[in-house]
């Protein structure tokens, strides 16, 4: 977990550990979630926010969840099939009839409305499932093939990982419990 350690070397976080049940989550989704998002959830306790500006979803079962979030995002889907044009070409996993098993999951955002997803597979380790990132819901999506805590770090850290680095705004990156 080289990204997580990373992380919290270059924030300085130092708070405790809490060990998040997925087991829901997993179910729900029909696929394991990557490690490396586990451990970053597990490392950065309590809720809180990256910069003030990115959050990652959590385990439990409120709003604030990757599983609540998924399901809200199905049922927009499922109430509006029009809404599944805003997650093209990839699809919402769980609506893509075409290749089932494969889509969409947010695991993040930031306050200034850019969204974070795994383009997930459910036929290959969870590892491998390249970082879909948006600036805006209604702006394309762009590839990233690392993992997410990868992905974190470097919108931290690079002011030239356009369009999503704050670094140049917010050269010292922390981690604020909310």
């Amino acid at each position: 977990m080289e990204w997580v350690e990373r992380l919290a070397m270059v924030t300085g976080w130092e708070g405790g550990t809490r060990e998040p049940d997925w087991s829901g989550t997993e179910e729900f989704l029909g696929t394991p979630l990557p490690d490396d998002f586990k451990e970053l959830r597990r490392r950065f306790t309590p809720r809180g926010a990256f910069s003030d500006h990115l959050l990652i979803l959590e385990a439990n079962e409120e709003s604030e969840s990757l599983r609540g979030n998924h399901e809200r995002l199905l049922k927009s889907v499922c109430a509006n099939p029009e809404n599944r044009r805003a997650f093209d070409p990839a699809g919402l996993l769980g609506t893509n009839e075409e290749l089932p098993g494969t889509g969409l999951v947010q695991w993040g955002y930031s306050f200034i409305e850019e969204e974070y997803y795994w383009l997930a597979d459910t036929t290959r380790d969870a590892s491998t499932w390249p970082v879909m990132a948006r600036v805006d819901p209604l702006e394309p999506f762009q590839r990233f093939d690392m993992s997410a805590s990868e992905f974190v770090y470097r919108v931290l850290t690079e002011a030239d990982f356009k369009p999503f680095g704050v670094a140049a705004t917010i050269p010292s990156p922390y981690y604020r419990a909310l």
